[in-house]
């Protein structure tokens, strides 16, 4: 083989490890995905059809993650990701645009949102009742995916 011949694949190599180490570059990797387990009870009659997750420390604008994990008669829920000052926060917002999910179990969902963008450092579950009836949901969330 000629030296131009090898020179040329060489090059070829090297392009096409230099443009694979710009596009990983620019994967961004969330710092927060791990999921956590929360619980809730339902019963629209007690007037008990809402309620929070703790908030969570929000790292970046991805999205965040929900899966149902049970509920009983296998009723939905509506779940919103909300903003909040951060871990451990009981402080919700709710002052920009929401998108709601109806999360039933075995439901894997990434939850589009604006948290970040709207400059809050945390975020929550807010989860309504979908039904009058009496139930409980427990569900895997996080506030960030990758």
């Amino acid at each position: 083989m000629d030296l131009k011949k090898l020179t040329g694949k060489l090059m070829t190599v090297v392009a096409a490890g230099a443009m694979v180490m710009l596009i990983g570059g620019g994967v961004v990797w969330a710092n927060n995905c791990k999921d956590e387990y929360a619980h809730m009870s339902f019963d629209e009659s007690a007037g008990e059809y809402l309620d929070y997750t703790r908030g969570r420390d929000k790292q970046d604008t991805s999205c965040g993650y929900i899966k149902g994990v049970y509920s009983s008669n296998d009723y939905s829920f509506n779940a919103t990701l909300v903003g909040s000052d951060g871990n451990d926060s009981h402080n919700y917002y709710e002052d920009f645009d929401l998108i709601d999910y109806d999360v039933f179990p075995g439901d894997e969902i990434w939850m589009y949102n604006y948290v970040k963008e709207n400059g809050y450092d945390g975020a929550a579950i807010k989860c309504e009742s979908n039904t009058g009836a009496e139930y409980s949901v427990g569900f895997l969330w996080s506030p960030d995916s990758v």
